[in-house]
This record gives C-alpha cells, structure tokens and sequence, in this order.
C-alpha cells in the first residue's frame, strides 16, 4: 500500500480505500461472460466454478445453448443452469444487471429501497422489490447456525404500528399504555456479540412483546453457556440468570455503570434499524419485518469488510439457498407466512 493510501490513525473504516475495493466503474465495464462467471465461482466454488449436476453430483457435464448444461449420466440427463435450484431461479434479468443490482444493495450502508433499485438498473418496482427481498431472505437464513459466545448485550427494540394523533390535545391518548395499543408494533430482539477487535455477531428476532420466554428461548439456543449476558433493567431478563452470569444495567439511572458494564452496541445496532425506519424505508412491513432487521443486523456485523468482499458474500448466500417457497411465484399470489416467533411448539 502507498505511504498516501496507508489509514491515519483514528480514521474511520469507510473513509479509507480498504472498503471500497469493489466500485460502480469496475461494474460499469465487466462484461456479461464475466458476470456469469462469478456467479457461476460462486455456485460451484468447490470446482472454482466447473458446473457438477445438481442431481446427481456427477462433474460430467456439457453445455447447451442459452447457457444451460445437461447431465452426461444416462439415469439423470439433468438439464440445468447456474441459478436453478437457487433464489434466482427463473429469472429473467441479465446476469450483469443481477450483480450491478446486488452491489447497489450491499454499498447501501442503511439499506436499499425498492422504488431506488428499480431506478436504477431500469425495471419495474415488483421485480426490484422481490428481489431484495431473496436477499434478505438468504441472509437471515445465516441466523439458523448462530451460535454468539464471550460477551453479549441483549435488548429488544419496538417498530410500526403508527398511528396519526388526534390534531387536537385533549383528544389524544397515550398509546404507551396497555388498554390503548393496537397489537401492531412489534418488538426486535436482539443478542450482539462483542467482537475482538472487530464487530460480533448480532442475533435478531421478531416477537409480540419482550417477555421473558422470547429473550429465555433466544440465549438458550444462540448463546454459549459460557457466555456473559448483560441486560437493561427490563424484566424480561430476569430469568436469564438460570442460563448464564447475568450483569445488569439501570438505564433509567445511568447508560453504564460504575464497573462498566453497558448495552451500548446492541443500542447502536438500534440506531442503524432507526437510521433505515426513518432515512431509507420510511416504514417496514410488518409481515417482512424479520427479514429486513436480519439484514440491518448482517449489515452491522460485516461493516468492517470492503464491499467487494461483501457482495461475494451475499452472492455465495443467494447461490447456496434453496429456491423461495415464498417469494418465487409472488405476484401470483404465493405468500410468506407471518415471520413471528410464536413461542417453542408443544
């Protein structure tokens, strides 16, 4: 690196040319063949992106025209291509245009809307909105495998449900209260683990209420026990202390206390959600609202990484994940059910 490009001291990591190693003018001139070979590295990266059957594993395969490739073994004779069986099945989008879509998303330090996206890369709301929406879905896909370890900060955040006050003062009531609330918001809790130098992982979680079963439920199966959790004063996570040390803070006297203990990271992951609520989305959707904190949450955890390395990593994750049952065929009326956690079934 020149002794120019070195990073000064204190400089903050999206202000020095180590996360911008990937830029729009590198994509602005790569060719289809190369688009398709990325994906292709990132589908098959085993055979560093020689194409095997994906039904019967065999690495015998030729290629057809339209960029497909068939099965050589008589019992399969498979005919496939680099995106079936993944997010982007079916699609119809160049390939070049798909990973100028994906970079856009990902160099989106809030995120990405929809209305923007289609703007940008020239299709309509529906195709950019649903394709977003594959992402988001392959990245909360990460959380089923998410085990945090060493410190971690617990908090549950509160989101949508909005409704317009009465323009005059007396009329108005205070939605705070149980009797006026409108069993639309919904809580994100969060465990974010404190990283060693570099961001941890953040868990995220959509619940009707922060009670004490959801936050009991969440550390016992994502957090080691040998884990250290500190909590706010709320309690939810009063019980938590039959799993793991327990350290509290009461935010209602101070945001630390006098031997440091804090929730400072997993407030600060708050503030990117309420960043993305306010400047980027306007509102979330509360049917998808899982999927748009769990990538907020990805977004907090690799902010640190260049986007070039970012981009390949949510690639390889749309690449590795089955075809949607939810989102592929959504505009003829195939739904996702309520991303809720509900409780542990019976």
């Amino acid at each position: 690196m020149a002794s120019s490009e070195r990073q000064p001291k204190g400089q903050h990591f999206l202000l020095t040319p180590e996360c911008r190693t990937l830029t729009f003018m590198d994509l602005a001139k790569i060719r289809e063949a190369t688009a398709c070979k990325w994906f292709m590295r990132m589908r098959w990266p085993e055979t560093d992106g020689e194409p095997y059957c994906p039904g019967c594993g065999t690495l015998r395969c030729y290629s057809m025209s339209r960029g497909r490739f068939k099965c050589s073994e008589k019992e399969c004779n498979l005919v496939f291509t680099v995106t079936s069986g993944t997010v982007f099945a079916f699609r119809k989008l160049s390939f070049k245009k798909m990973v100028i879509a994906i970079w856009l998303s990902v160099n989106s330090v809030k995120g990405k809307a929809a209305l923007q996206l289609s703007r940008e890369i020239g299709v309509q709301y529906k195709t950019a909105w649903v394709m977003l929406m594959k992402l988001r879905e392959a990245i909360a896909s990460r959380r089923d495998t998410m085990m945090l370890g060493g410190e971690i900060e617990i908090d549950g955040k509160y989101a949508g449900g909005h409704i317009r006050p009465k323009n005059k003062a007396e009329d108005r009531i205070d939605r705070r209260k149980a009797k006026y609330q409108n069993h639309k918001r919904l809580c994100a809790l969060a465990l974010r683990e404190r990283g060693l130098g570099r961001p941890g992982q953040t868990f995220t979680r959509i619940i009707y209420d922060e009670d004490s079963d959801a936050a009991w439920a969440a550390a016992r199966d994502h957090a080691l026990r040998t884990a250290r959790i500190l909590a706010d004063e709320h309690k939810s996570y009063d019980h938590l202390i039959g799993l793991n040390k327990l350290e509290r803070v009461n935010h209602s006297k101070a945001y630390q206390t006098e031997d440091g203990t804090n929730t400072n990271q997993v407030e600060s992951f708050f503030s990117r959600v309420q960043r993305a609520y306010i400047g980027i989305h306007h509102r979330f959707s509360l049917k998808y609202f899982d999927w748009y904190i769990a990538e907020l949450a990805w977004r907090e955890d690799v902010r640190q990484n260049s986007n070039k390395s970012q981009f390949f990593e949510v690639l390889g994750r749309a690449l590795t994940r089955p075809t949607s049952r939810y989102l592929c065929g959504y505009w003829q009326g195939r739904k996702p059910p309520d991303l809720i956690w509900k409780g542990d079934p019976a």
